[in-house]
């Protein structure tokens, strides 16, 4: 699935605060577009994965460098988390000919994440991984013929979640840990969160859009 600037930058209008910058582009850049580096994280991947990599980082860049940071590598920890710099909160996320990133100052919001997945239904067994049992009556409300697409909807904002807390508290959380709310006409959601998260719940938002599902979160800073 391609994808056109301007229908890249449609997609995510309005998915964060606007404290929150964002970018979307089809896996546009390949490897000779990142620092030396960049490019020895994935010197060894396949060309799809180099491409996907690269193009997050060439977006990641453009928006730091628009709030006036230098064009400084974007590495990863031993986590394989973006080493962000001082400052700054993050997120990029890609799938099949989509890549968006979004970063904001810290001040603003202790983290935040973004996913992207096609909008398409997950495969067999996925769901018992996934999906809680509390979620199950959500996943059958509109039969089967769009289970499996509320599945990925389920899987999509979880991994939003995870990445908004994650670099922060540094604590593994499997998909059952987070529990959902998700009112789709909303195009909102509120998942309730493990103790280690610091706080009982977070909201967020999560678009379906032009065959790709799309979920934000952004860790406002706690009062």
């Amino acid at each position: 699935m391609s994808i056109r600037a301007a229908e890249a930058a449609a997609l995510v209008e309005g998915l964060f605060d606007p404290a929150v910058s964002c970018l979307a582009s089809g896996p546009s850049w390949t490897i000779d577009a990142l620092l030396s580096e960049e490019r020895e994280l994935v010197a060894s991947a396949v060309a799809s994965r180099q491409r996907d990599f690269s193009t997050g980082r060439v977006l990641a860049r453009r928006l730091l460098e628009a709030r006036g940071l230098p064009r400084e590598p974007l590495l990863r920890d031993a986590d394989r988390v973006p080493t962000w710099p001082p400052g700054i909160v993050g997120s990029i996320s890609h799938t099949q000919g989509l890549v968006v990133a979004a970063v904001a100052a810290s001040g603003a919001f202790q983290g935040i994440g973004v996913d992207v997945e096609p909008d398409e239904p997950v495969g067999e067994g996925v769901e018992r991984v996934v999906c809680r049992v509390a979620e199950r009556p959500w996943l059958e409300a509109e039969g089967d013929s769009e289970r499996g697409r509320r599945c990925k909807i389920v899987f999509s904002i979880k991994e939003a979640v995870y990445k908004a807390f994650y670099p922060r508290v540094r604590v593994f959380w499997n998909f059952h840990d987070v529990e959902l709310e998700i009112d789709l006409e909303a195009e909102r959601f509120e998942a309730r969160l493990p103790e280690s998260a610091g706080r009982p719940s977070i909201g967020g938002r999560v678009v379906r859009r032009g065959g790709w599902i799309l979920s934000a979160v952004q860790v406002d800073p706690e009062d």
